[in-house]
C-alpha cells in the first residue's frame, strides 16, 4: 500500500508553497472528485490557495514598490559614482588627492565593499553610518571637500533619507507578515485533510486504483519540490563556507 510522502513545508519559500499548493489542486483536477467523494476537500484547498495567491501578489505588488526600487537603483548608483571618483584619485600623481581618497575609501571598505548587494533596510543604515562618518568626522569632511564629492555625498544621503522614508511607508500599508502565515495555516490544513481522505479511501474504497494514482502523482510532486528546496539550502550553505573561507584567507 503506497503512503503519502511528507513535504517538507518548513522550508518552502511562500512562492514555492503557493505554486506546490496550485500544483496539487491541478493533480485532482484530473479526477472526477466528486465521484471519488473528495471534491469538497478539492474545493476547500483550491479557496485557501485562491486566498493566499490574493494575499502574496498584493505583498509582491503594493503600489510603492516600483518607486522604492528605482530609488534604490539611484542610490547604487551614486555609491559606485563615488567609489569610481575615489579609485580614479587614488592613481593621481597630487600625494593630497591620493591621501583623502585612500582615507575615504578605506572608511567607506569599513562599512563594507557591496553595500548594494544588501538588503534595503540594511543598505540604507549602512548608507547613513557611512555619510553619518563622512559629514561628521572632521578628517573625512576635508577629505571630501578635497575630491569634490560634496555633491556626491549630499545627492546619496538625499536618496537614502527619501528611500527610508517611503519603505517605511510601504511598511504600514502592506499586507503583514501575520496575514501570509495565516493563509499558509489554512492552506496547510486544507492540504492535511484532503491528503488523508485520499489515503483513507486508497485502503477501504470499492475502487482504489484512481485513489493509488492520486498518490503515485503526489509522491511525484513532493519529491520534486523537496529535491529543489535541499538543492537551494545546500546551495546557499555552500555560499556561505565559501564566504567564510575567503575571509578567513584573508585574514591568514
Amino acid at each position: 500500500m503506497n503512503s503519502i510522502s511528507t513535504a517538507v513545508f518548513c522550508n518552502y519559500r511562500n512562492g514555492e508553497y503557493l505554486q506546490f499548493m496550485k500544483n496539487v489542486v491541478a493533480i485532482y483536477g484530473n479526477y472526477d472528485t466528486n465521484a471519488l467523494l473528495l471534491k469538497a476537500r478539492v474545493q476547500k484547498l483550491a479557496d485557501a490557495t485562491q486566498a493566499l495567491d490574493d494575499v502574496f501578489i498584493a505583498s509582491m505588488a503594493h503600489e510603492l514598490t516600483p518607486e522604492l526600487q528605482a530609488l534604490d537603483s539611484r542610490r547604487d548608483k551614486a555609491l559606485m559614482g563615488i567609489k569610481v571618483i575615489l579609485n580614479g584619485h587614488s592613481y593621481s600623481e597630487d600625494a593630497e588627492l591620493v591621501k583623502a581618497s585612500q582615507m575615504l575609501m578605506t572608511n567607506y571598505l569599513s562599512h563594507g565593499d557591496r553595500i548594494d548587494k544588501l538588503s534595503y533596510q540594511q543598505a540604507t543604515a549602512v548608507i547613513d553610518a557611512l555619510m553619518t562618518d563622512w559629514k561628521d568626522n572632521p578628517t573625512l569632511l576635508t577629505a571630501v571637500g578635497t575630491l569634490g564629492l560634496t555633491e556626491w555625498v549630499n545627492l546619496l544621503s538625499q536618496l537614502n533619507k527619501k528611500f527610508d522614508d517611503m519603505y517605511i511607508t510601504r511598511a504600514k500599508t502592506s499586507v503583514k507578515r501575520g496575514q501570509i502565515d495565516q493563509k499558509r495555516m489554512e492552506m496547510r490544513n486544507a492540504y492535511d485533510e484532503i491528503v488523508y481522505d485520499t489515503f483513507s479511501f486508497s485502503r477501504v474504497g470499492a475502487d482504489i486504483t484512481p485513489y493509488q494514482a492520486i498518490i503515485d502523482e503526489l509522491n511525484g510532486l513532493i519529491a520534486n519540490y523537496n529535491a529543489a528546496v535541499a538543492h537551494r539550502l545546500a546551495s546557499r550553505s555552500t555560499d556561505n563556507e565559501l564566504v567564510e573561507s575567503t575571509a578567513v584567507d584573508a585574514e591568514a
